[in-house]
């Protein structure tokens, strides 16, 4: 049973992940104006940037989560910190390449596009989330009424 509704679970947020790739992916196709041409060279070269990227995040990612949850020591947090400086200066390099390599692929305009059309994606998508958060703690509500309720009725029958 508790592997059936894992698997569940899974299943599910793999297809949450793949409704959102594809959501980026429409919203920065029309936001860029690409063409067939330069969006089927475009998207392999943007979806290896974004991989890089995240590999750069996953060592200072790691290393935060093994922090003590009381507080870091003062090493711990002078590493914290370089590790911190380290990924912005390996994600502003990664920037520097890429772009030099889209621009093989579309506009200078189209790149310059890119970096909004991102921020605009994220902020659309922390708003539905956080809608679909507030309907759910709405919905939660709802039912704690409705439980509460029903058990008021069923201990005045009693």
């Amino acid at each position: 049973m508790v592997l059936a509704l894992s698997n569940t679970l899974a299943a599910q947020n793999q297809q949450a992940k793949e409704k959102i790739e594809s959501a980026r992916i429409g919203f920065i196709t029309e936001r860029l104006g690409l063409t067939p041409d330069q969006a089927e060279r475009f998207w392999p070269l943007y979806n290896e940037y974004r991989q890089r990227n995240q590999d750069a995040s996953r060592s200072y990612q790691q290393f935060k989560a093994g922090l003590d949850p009381d507080g870091p020591s003062e090493e711990e947090s002078r590493r914290l910190v370089e590790l911190e400086l380290a990924l912005k200066q390996q994600r502003l390099d990664l920037e520097k390449e890429y772009s030099k390599r889209m621009l093989d692929v579309i506009s200078t305009q189209q790149v310059a596009s890119l970096r909004e059309a991102e921020r605009d994606f994220r902020g659309i998508l922390l708003r539905r989330l956080q809608q679909a958060r507030q309907q759910q703690l709405r919905q939660q509500r709802l039912n704690n009424r409705d439980q509460i309720r029903d058990r008021i009725r069923d201990n005045a029958r009693d």
